[in-house]
C-alpha cells in the first residue's frame, strides 16, 4: 500500500470555504483518479493559522504515477490548486511507503 499526505496551511478564517470547495471540487475527482480518502486532521500550527492534512491511499507507487498523469490532463485540478495557493501559506504532498513492523 502506498500512502499520500498532503499538507496545506491555511490562515485560519479560510479553511472552512477551503474545505467545502476541497469536498466539492476535488475530492470526486480525486476519488476518480484511484486516490482513496482515508483520513483528514486539522491542527492549529500558529496564530491565525491551520494546518490541514489529507491522507490518502493507493495500491502500488505506480498507481500514484498513473494518478498524477490523469490530474496534468485535467485542467480543474491545475484551477483548484491554484487557487488553493493564491491563499495558502505553504502546501506540500509527500509519498509514503508503508513499511511492515516487526512482530513482537
Amino acid at each position: 500500500m502506498t500512502g499520500v499526505l498532503d499538507t496545506v496551511v491555511l490562515p485560519e478564517p479560510t479553511v472552512e470555504m477551503w474545505l467545502r470547495r476541497w469536498r466539492g471540487e476535488y475530492l470526486p475527482g480525486a476519488r476518480e483518479r484511484g486516490l482513496r480518502f482515508e483520513r483528514m486532521w486539522r491542527c492549529y500550527t500558529g496564530p491565525e493559522q491551520v494546518t490541514v492534512y489529507l491522507l490518502w491511499s493507493l495500491q502500488t507507487a505506480y498507481d500514484f504515477y498513473a494518478m498524477r498523469a490523469a490530474a496534468a490532463a485535467d485542467p480543474s485540478v491545475t484551477e483548484f490548486w491554484a487557487a488553493t495557493d493564491a491563499l495558502a501559506h505553504d502546501r506540500e504532498r509527500r509519498v509514503l511507503e508503508e513499511v511492515p513492523c516487526p512482530a513482537g
